[in-house]
């Protein structure tokens, strides 16, 4: 039986980065920019698709770019919508989802993920990294760093269409499966300011030997 070829990673990369001050994507890490960086890491290990808002970044002339379902920034599940439908009609069980900003090394990512791809939420819904959120220990769930299956395609579809945006409320219904996010990630992901991001840079120097 021939092998599944590798799903592909979404890079969700087209926010405004208003509080950052300028595109999150370009940020500099270590002579290259962030999106340049994570789509050479991934490459040719599996295919890359970018959710760019109708940007174009440097460097990424390899990667599939995706318009997002509907016009005008409507958030992660518009942009979301599009690859799930095309994964399905190429034949992929789901995508790979990752905000850009992260500097979690894409691979490791996948690989965490990877560890739950016997569940059933792995083949009809979400799996996605979680972290403990306060001091009772909650656990807080990334959808935006998770693996999403091809099947919700036809669903997401529908909450759009009812002129809902929420990633959470449509999620929360369907089957889920929570990867625990290693320690250390937790110090360099979801930054909104170039405070944030330089901490977070910091961070990532100090705690990871390998690059992105």
């Amino acid at each position: 039986m021939k092998p599944k070829p590798p799903e592909p990673l979404l890079i969700l990369c087209g926010g405004l980065s208003s509080r950052m001050g300028s595109p999150k994507p370009l940020l500099n890490c270590r002579g290259l920019s962030l999106i340049a960086r994570q789509v050479a890491a991934v490459q040719p290990h599996r295919p890359v698709w970018l959710a760019a808002a109708g940007n174009r970044y440097p460097q990424t002339d390899s990667v599939r770019y995706l318009d997002d379902a509907l016009a005008g920034r409507e958030g992660a599940l518009s942009a979301i919508l599009p690859t799930l439908q095309l994964a399905a009609a190429e034949g992929y069980d789901g995508i790979y989802v990752m905000s850009c900003d992260t500097l979690i090394p894409p691979l490791q990512l996948i690989a965490c993920l990877k560890t739950a791809e016997h569940t059933r939420a792995w083949q009809q819904g979400w799996v996605a990294l979680a972290d403990a959120e306060d001091a009772d220990g909650k656990m807080r769930s990334h959808p935006l760093l998770a693996h999403w299956s091809a099947g919700l395609a036809c669903r997401l579809h529908d909450y759009l269409a009812a002129g809902h945006r929420r990633v959470m409320p449509f999620l929360a219904g369907e089957a889920q499966q929570s990867v625990a996010m290693p320690a250390d990630w937790q110090y360099f992901t979801n930054f909104n300011t170039p405070e944030e991001f330089q901490r977070a840079l910091t961070e990532w120097e100090r705690r990871c030997h390998s690059v992105i």
